[in-house]
């Protein structure tokens, strides 16, 4: 059996040849989630799903929400969630729910406590299909949150506006906190034809920062919540058993992106989920076997001020203007929370623009 799957890896590898990517920042692109008329003042997770061909939900996680005549973050309410409907060429439109007056999350949890942090999305025939974690505030470390669960959100009528969103959340239990570490389903997603690809990762703290091993599902799209009909990659097959499913590579991040291109499959993440590097493997099929990474882009964030990080590194195909390119964007924070309310560069999406040699 190992003597199979090293042929198969090596076939895999045979059938992918070197590739030169370089990269472009896009100013103009950034600038479009942060105008000066906008109350929203910046966000993470920045997630993107079509809705249709010229219509584009974005999705962030903790949200700055400045009051009317505020300055930069001054006075900012922070919310967990706020999404953008992009009609292209046009700008994107945020969206979040208010509460006595005040700024509030766009979805909420439809049960139990915490608050709901967006990961990828597919739109399914007539419905938007978005994979969330609900987190809650009992972590412990420097970040003080922990997971909780993760849900399927269904929004029944994607093309009216936000505000009229008819939605249900379904529990993934295929997704739950673990002795070791945490099993998240939802990273990124992929249709084709009539099975979607879940991409998600299992956490192994023994292995420290390189214990982020990515593991991926499979299931038909119309049954998308009957989790019995779920299948996970061994390495050699497909099971119904979770616990046999094997990572396809170690070092990897909860937040990343697949994206068919040339006849094949490319990841885009951040290195280990937190870090200035953005890596770029590829693969024949969503199961692999996956090439090494390659450094695509270095993020120059960290180099302004030693307090700053990197992550979330994801790519938006809807954005390519053309054959082998890739539209990606990251996410910089501060460990120093004043630094996020003073530098408006950081904590807003940032976008680069790969392009294939």
């Amino acid at each position: 059996m190992r003597r199979a799957a090293l042929l198969a890896f090596l076939a895999g590898c045979a059938a992918l040849p070197p590739q030169q990517w370089t990269s472009k920042p896009l100013p103009d692109q950034d600038d479009r989630f942060l105008r000066e008329d906008s109350l929203w003042r910046g966000g993470d997770a920045v997630y993107s799903v079509p809705i249709t061909r010229d219509r584009i939900l974005w999705l962030f996680g903790d949200t700055f929400i400045a009051p009317p005549g505020g300055v930069g973050r001054s006075g900012s309410r922070m919310v967990r969630n706020t999404i953008a409907i992009q009609k292209l060429p046009g700008d994107p439109v945020p969206f979040w729910r208010s509460e006595a007056g005040r700024p509030a999350d766009a979805f909420k949890p439809a049960s139990g406590e915490g608050w709901l942090w967006p990961l990828s999305g597919m739109r399914i025939g007539s419905r938007l299909q978005l994979f969330m974690m609900q987190m809650t505030a009992k972590g412990e470390g420097a970040f003080g949150f922990a997971f909780s669960k993760s849900v399927i959100l269904t929004v029944e009528n994607p093309d009216d506006e936000p505000a009229h969103w008819k939605t249900q959340q379904r529990d993934l239990p295929h997704s739950l906190p673990r002795d070791r570490g945490n099993v998240f389903f939802g990273g990124a997603s992929v249709l084709l034809d009539t099975v979607l690809y879940v991409f998600g990762v299992h956490e192994d703290s023994s292995k420290g920062m390189d214990g982020k091993g990515i593991i991926v599902a499979k299931v038909n799209a119309d049954a998308l919540a009957d989790f019995a009909t779920w299948r996970f990659f061994t390495g050699t097959d497909w099971s119904a058993e979770l616990p046999r499913a094997k990572a396809l590579h170690y070092g990897g991040s909860i937040e990343m992106s697949v994206t068919p291109l040339n006849d094949g499959f490319v990841s885009i993440y951040t290195r280990q989920g937190m870090s200035p590097e953005i890596l770029l493997r590829r693969a024949p099929k969503p199961e692999g076997p996956w090439s090494e990474p390659i450094v695509v882009y270095r993020c120059p964030e960290p180099g302004w001020n030693k307090n700053y990080f990197c992550y979330a590194a994801k790519a938006h195909p809807e954005l390519a203007a053309r054959d082998n390119e890739i539209v990606v964007t990251y996410a910089c924070n501060s460990l120093s929370f004043p630094d996020v309310f003073r530098d408006l560069r950081i904590y807003r999406p940032r976008f680069v623009r790969l392009s294939l040699d």
